[in-house]
């Protein structure tokens, strides 16, 4: 009798999952013939898959009246476009905002929405996010693909990685299908100190773990096996993700981290925008704060994005004012947060104490000129906050790190910023940068599209307009090439790959974002392959 069954009749029943993601199989009766059931077994042994998004990329609601930081579609985020300096400054504080989880999830993939609300899919950004975790989610935890799916082809496609190029070997891929790979996301206040998002991630990943040791994975089957979580980050994500693992000691649940698009030391489009209003398009100016004043009013008093500000590893000189052929270059001593970001009057300073606090509106001078001081203050104690992260995250990384950049010429960032006047007889770049920023001349100097300050020379009192420079260094349209490669020393994978920074994960942005997705997934099977260190995680029979 050959035993040996006809796959050409086989009848694969896929699994369903109830409310809790536990998976089901259906079949009915149907009539006597030499068809059968195929059922492909869900994994019990455990590793989730962590998303952690960047800057502006979580959800949020005000702890009372206000309106919502939700990205779900353009729609959700229209509200943002027409709200003022004021309004923001209102609403997008750290003290005033909690991260939001009923965003918007998928109802039409095989795991039911609550489950995806409970796994977080909710908290971050759907518009730039929701097609990654539904990408992620299904070619993670494709049981019936083996033989054809994404990890398979991986075995014979090269991604041209510039360190840690190896395909995937048959043993890498076959072990990776015998585990179940969650695909869950965090969501944090990114208004607030990365450090403090750090710790609520860490407080995540011991709650997944918790959750899986204590659960059913499919009924009538053992309790699951769940030890460590594998992280993948985008952005500013990366940089909670490395405090999380090398400074809060959580490397030993981590098997890795993924890191996606990361300014490991810092990126100068953050000065740009305090300074002249976000770049790019006008649609994302206006919902991300289009000049200096919506700018300035919400990232003054944010902890977390000022921490994206270049770092000393950044390097110096990345600062530059130029009056004709002179020219200063910023910082000279490692030192930008003592030689730019609080510097105070200067017109070339990070940050105009003018524009922190829109809300101000004492008519008094005295009381108006406290509430300045005071403002200033907080202002220069984030950014000793800043530096402080920058100390304690400085070339920490997880042992087993893998990333992409995308350090293209096609999508250029600020790697320098410049500001530039036309020639001017007798008068130095030294000189200018002394001068005190000028009254402002009714709107025009802070209008929504101005990149020019106006200033006097203490001297002479001759005005002068400084117009501040396009981006000028292969990037990613945000991260330049300088800070998106910082991480190559240290990592098992490297990819360079023109991905834009926004949409370095969505799939529908193009190849280059599916090539980082490809390279995103190899990487997380070849990490998988620490569970090899566990008894009670391996296989007795592999």
């Amino acid at each position: 009798m050959n035993n040996e069954l006809d796959m050409s009749k086989a009848r694969v029943i896929e699994p369903e999952f109830d409310h809790r993601g536990t998976p089901i199989w259906k079949s009915v009766l149907s009539p006597p013939d030499d068809t059968f059931a195929l059922v492909y077994v869900i994994p019990t042994r455990i590793i989730p898959v962590i998303f952690v998004p960047g800057v502006m990329g979580s959800n949020l609601k005000p702890r009372g009246e206000g309106e919502r930081w939700r990205m779900d579609s353009k729609l959700t985020a229209s509200p943002w476009i027409w709200a003022d300096a004021k309004e923001r400054k209102k609403s997008l504080r750290p003290e005033a905002m909690v991260v939001d989880d009923d965003g918007k999830v998928p109802t039409d993939m095989k795991l039911p929405a609550e489950e995806l609300k409970r796994r977080g899919w909710g908290e971050i950004a759907a518009m730039s996010y929701g097609a990654a975790l539904r990408w992620l989610e299904e070619h993670l935890n494709d049981f019936g693909s083996y033989h054809n799916g994404q990890r398979t082809q991986l075995r014979r496609e090269a991604l041209g990685a510039q360190v840690g190029e190896q395909l995937l070997s048959e043993d890498e891929v076959r072990l990776s299908y015998r585990y179940r790979f969650p695909v869950h996301a965090f969501g944090y206040n990114w208004l607030d100190d990365n450090a403090k998002s750090a710790q609520a991630l860490g407080r995540r990943i011991d709650e997944i773990i918790e959750r899986y040791n204590h659960r059913e994975m499919s009924h009538g089957c053992p309790l699951a096996r769940c030890e460590k979580v594998i992280l993948v980050t985008h952005s500013m994500g990366g940089l909670v993700a490395r405090h999380c693992s090398e400074v809060l000691g959580y490397r030993d649940k981590i098997y890795g981290i993924v890191h996606g698009v990361m300014p490991a030391t810092g990126a100068a489009a953050v000065y740009r925008r305090m300074k002249a209003g976000t770049e790019g398009s006008w649609g994302v100016a206006q919902v991300l704060g289009a000049d200096a004043a919506e700018v300035t009013a919400v990232l003054s008093s944010a902890p977390g994005p000022l921490q994206l500000l270049p770092s000393p590893e950044y390097g110096n000189g990345w600062l530059r004012i130029r009056a004709g052929a002179q020219e200063q270059a910023l910082p000279q001593q490692g030192d930008p947060y003592g030689e730019i970001y609080t510097v105070r009057g200067a017109w070339w300073g990070l940050c105009d104490e003018e524009l922190i606090n829109p809300l101000n509106e004492e008519k008094d001078p005295q009381q108006r000129k406290r509430q300045m001081e005071a403002d200033w203050a907080d202002f220069v104690r984030y950014i000793g906050r800043a530096k402080q992260f920058h100390q304690d995250i400085a070339r920490r990384y997880h042992p087993h790190t893998h990333a992409f950049c995308g350090a293209s010429p096609e999508h250029k960032a600020y790697g320098t910023v410049s500001w530039a006047r036309p020639t001017a007889e007798g008068v130095s770049a030294e000189q200018w940068m002394q001068a005190r920023l000028a009254r402002r001349l009714g709107l025009r100097e802070f209008s929504k599209t101005e990149d020019t300050r106006t200033v006097l020379h203490p001297r002479s009192r001759i005005p002068a307009a400084f117009t501040i420079s396009a981006p000028d260094e292969a990037g990613d349209g945000t991260v330049p090439a300088r800070s998106g490669l910082a991480p190559k020393p240290h990592c098992q994978s490297f990819l360079r790959v023109p991905v834009e920074h926004e949409p370095a994960y969505n799939p529908e942005a193009g190849p280059a974002s599916v090539q980082a997705l490809r390279f995103t997934l190899r990487a997380i099977v070849r990490i998988a392959q620490r569970v090899r260190e566990s008894a009670r995680m391996m296989y007795e029979d592999f």
